[in-house]
C-alpha cells in the first residue's frame, strides 16, 4: 500500500488524531500508515492542528488526596490571603492546559487552602458546569470531523510561536477556527476573518477573532454558501473592523482549502 491509496483513509485521519475511531478503524488506519508516507505526513499535519485546540483536552479534577490535604490546611490556623485572580479566571486556567504556569502552580498553599475552604461547594458546581460545557464542545467537534468529508487544515503565518487550525464540516457548512500564541491586536484594532474566493476576487467577512492575553482565540463560522466553493480563509488586522467591507489591513494568518 502506498500514497496512491490515501483516499481510502483520508476521511478517517481527522477522527483518528482526535481519538474518535472504533478499534477496528484504528487498526485500519495504522496498518495503512505503516506503508504510506503521504498519509503519515497528513496525520502529522493534523496533529499539529489538534495541538492548538486546548478545549479538546479533558478537564482534570483535583485529586481526592490533594483536596483532603488542602481542606486539612484550611481547618488549621491560616492567615486570610487576598486572591490575585477572579474565580472565573482561575477556572479558565484550570480547564485549559497550557505550557504557562496555571493558577494552581502559581498560588501559595495557604491561598489554595482558603479557596477550597470558603468556596468548595460553589467552585465544584462551577467546575461541573464548565466540564459539562467542555464535554459538549468536544462532542460537537467530534461530530464535525466524523461527518462525511470532515477535515482539518493548518493556519500559516503569524509571529514566531503562533499556530492555529480550522476544522471544517462541509455537510453543514460549519467551521471552527482556533489560534494559539497569537498576540492580541493593537488598541482600536481587531482581527477579522475572511472567507476567500480567489476566482471571483471576493472576500466574505465571517466575524472577528477575539484573542485573549495568552494568545488564544476561537471562532465558530457558518458559511452562507458551500464551503467547497471557497479557496480558504484569512485573518487580517483592521482598524475599523465593524465597518470594513474588504480586507485592507495586514494579513496575519491564512489557510488554504485543498480540493477534496
Amino acid at each position: 500500500m502506498d500514497g496512491s491509496d490515501q483516499s481510502h483513509i483520508s476521511e478517517l485521519v481527522a477522527p483518528y488524531v482526535l481519538g474518535a475511531l472504533e478499534p477496528d478503524e484504528i487498526d485500519q488506519v495504522e496498518s495503512h500508515l505503516a506503508h504510506c508516507a503521504t498519509c503519515r505526513a497528513l496525520v502529522d499535519e493534523q496533529r499539529r492542528v489538534v495541538s492548538t485546540l486546548p478545549y479538546l483536552a479533558e478537564p482534570q479534577p483535583v485529586p481526592a488526596r490533594a483536596r483532603t490535604q488542602l481542606m486539612a490546611r484550611a481547618r488549621a490556623d491560616v492567615e486570610p490571603v487576598s486572591l490575585p485572580q477572579t474565580r472565573a479566571s482561575r477556572l479558565k486556567s484550570f480547564l485549559l492546559p497550557s505550557g504557562r504556569t496555571g493558577w494552581i502552580a502559581a498560588a501559595s498553599a495557604a491561598a489554595l487552602a482558603l479557596v477550597f475552604a470558603v468556596n468548595s461547594f460553589q467552585m465544584q458546581s462551577e467546575m461541573d458546569r464548565a466540564a459539562e460545557e467542555a464535554s459538549e464542545e468536544r462532542a460537537n467537534i467530534a461530530e464535525m470531523v466524523q461527518s462525511p468529508g470532515g477535515w482539518m487544515t493548518s493556519l500559516e503565518g503569524g509571529a514566531a510561536g503562533a499556530g492555529g487550525g480550522i476544522i471544517v464540516d462541509p455537510t453543514t457548512n460549519r467551521a471552527i477556527m482556533v489560534v494559539d500564541g497569537l498576540a492580541p491586536p493593537q488598541d482600536e484594532h481587531a482581527y477579522v476573518v475572511w472567507m476567500v474566493d480567489e476566482q471571483n476576487g471576493e472576500h466574505l467577512n465571517v466575524g472577528n477573532l477575539i484573542v485573549d492575553e495568552d494568545g488564544r482565540g476561537q471562532l465558530y463560522i457558518t458559511a452562507p454558501g458551500a464551503l467547497s466553493s471557497y479557496d480558504g480563509m484569512m485573518i487580517t488586522e483592521e482598524v475599523e473592523a465593524a465597518n470594513v467591507a474588504g480586507p485592507s489591513g495586514d494579513q496575519v494568518m491564512a489557510a488554504t482549502f485543498e480540493s477534496r
